[in-house]
C-alpha cells in the first residue's frame, strides 16, 4: 500500500502531498502528519497537494476543514492544490469547496 502522504520542510515553508484515498483508515496517518507539519517552529505556510488523490470522504473533508482554521488561528498561511477533477467535485457538491483555500494551480 503506499503511503497517503509525503511531508517535507524547508525553513519557514512545509509541503504535503497526499495521495491515493483519503477515508477513514488514511486519516489516522494523515492528520497526525500535517500536525505534525503545523507544529514545525518558524512555519509561515503550508502547501497541501491534492493532486495524486484518487477518493476523498467526509473523514477526509472533515480533516481538511479543521487543517483550515487551525492553520488561520495559527497565522500560517495554508494553499491547496486541487485534486483531479473527479475527486475535486465532492467538494463542490458538498458545498466546502469556497471554505478551502484551493489555489488555481
Amino acid at each position: 500500500m503506499e503511503d497517503p502522504i509525503q511531508v517535507s520542510v524547508e525553513g519557514d515553508r512545509a509541503r504535503a502531498e497526499l495521495a491515493g484515498d483519503f477515508d477513514m483508515a488514511a486519516t489516522f496517518t494523515i492528520e497526525p502528519a500535517l500536525e505534525r507539519a503545523l507544529d514545525e517552529p518558524g512555519l509561515d505556510t503550508l502547501e497541501l497537494d491534492l493532486s495524486n488523490l484518487r477518493f476523498i470522504d467526509s473523514t477526509g473533508i472533515g480533516v481538511l476543514l479543521r487543517l483550515t482554521s487551525e492553520a488561520e488561528r495559527r497565522g500560517v498561511d495554508l494553499s491547496i492544490r486541487p485534486a483531479p477533477r473527479e475527486v475535486q467535485r465532492v467538494f463542490e457538491v458538498t458545498g466546502v469547496g469556497d471554505a478551502l483555500p484551493f489555489t488555481d494551480a
